[in-house]
């Protein structure tokens, strides 16, 4: 049985082909940001969503790190948190219109599962109602 019904899965469908078009939207303006700037060839994700809205950057770390990361939610597993520091602040390094475009791929083929796998489920029930008919 699936997790999702028919309704569902179309909706997260959508959710994820618009979050895959802003992403990619996104990563043609690094892209341009990069071919016009003068000073560096490609800006990182981090100085760009900085120069942008420095007050986002700073909102997100602090409800990831205390509210999203198990050791800054879970106090009494006494470790130091993970999820920030070693992996998001190594991502926000890394080139914008890579990471952007990364995530526009990675948006995409999950709405192309979701919806691949609703078509699967239709086929097979629509072949399993034509062989009872008979």
């Amino acid at each position: 049985m699936n997790a999702l019904s028919g309704q569902d899965s179309i909706a997260m469908k959508y959710v994820f082909r618009i979050l895959a078009m802003i992403s990619s939207l996104l990563a043609f303006y690094a892209i341009w940001l990069d071919l016009t700037s003068t000073f560096s060839p490609s800006a990182s994700l981090g100085r760009l969503w900085y120069s942008h809205n420095p007050g986002s950057l700073q909102v997100s770390e602090a409800i990831i790190s205390r509210f999203i990361d198990p050791c800054g939610l879970i106090i009494a597993l006494k470790c130091s948190t993970f999820l920030w520091h070693p992996i998001i602040a190594t991502i926000l390094g890394w080139p914008a219109a890579l990471v952007l475009l990364s995530l526009s791929i990675i948006f995409w083929l999950i709405s192309k599962m979701i919806g691949d796998s609703k078509l699967k489920h239709r086929s097979r029930a629509s072949t399993l109602r034509r062989s009872g008919d008979k």
